[in-house]
């Protein structure tokens, strides 16, 4: 299967973001494939994303992805969205799940153990981040400041 076609498979719906801010939202299925596809949708963001910044932008969307697909308990049948806004100088992401939240602890370390590194690469490298519930879940969502 083709990265396109596997790319249509999980991503639900894709839009332009009105009202003056460059941006997309998308929903993805709540599935394995959903940082891979969220990745994707990134890269072909038509210089959204400035190139001094793709690479922490990559690693942390497919970090929270992943944290929301393994952590809010949430059927399959449920959707991840994911938001991109960009103004001058600041590129914001979110993360917004159908679970039930969670207390963010980036120090948390896991020694030489797979996993549990995902808040902690956020803490370290977006200039802001955080965690907020929702009327349906939460959102988690980081900033990177750039050079225009």
């Amino acid at each position: 299967m083709s990265s396109s076609s596997r790319d249509k498979d999980h991503i639900n719906g894709r839009g332009h973001v009105p009202g003056g801010t460059d941006g997309f939202d998308l929903l993805l299925k709540n599935d394995r494939g959903a940082a891979f596809a969220a990745r994707q949708v990134v890269l072909a963001g038509d210089g959204l994303v400035p190139a001094a910044v793709r690479d922490d932008v990559l690693l942390l969307v497919t970090e929270l992805v992943a944290n929301a697909w393994r952590h809010a308990r949430m059927g399959a049948d449920r959707r991840l969205r994911v938001e991109l806004r960009r103004r001058s100088g600041l590129l914001r992401m979110a993360v917004i799940d159908g679970g039930t939240g969670f207390i963010p602890d980036p120090e948390r370390s896991r020694g030489d153990e797979p996993g549990g590194w995902g808040l902690l690469l956020v803490d370290r490298i977006a200039t802001r981040w955080g965690v907020a519930p929702t009327t349906s879940g939460t959102r988690v969502w980081f900033e990177l400041s750039f050079d225009d």
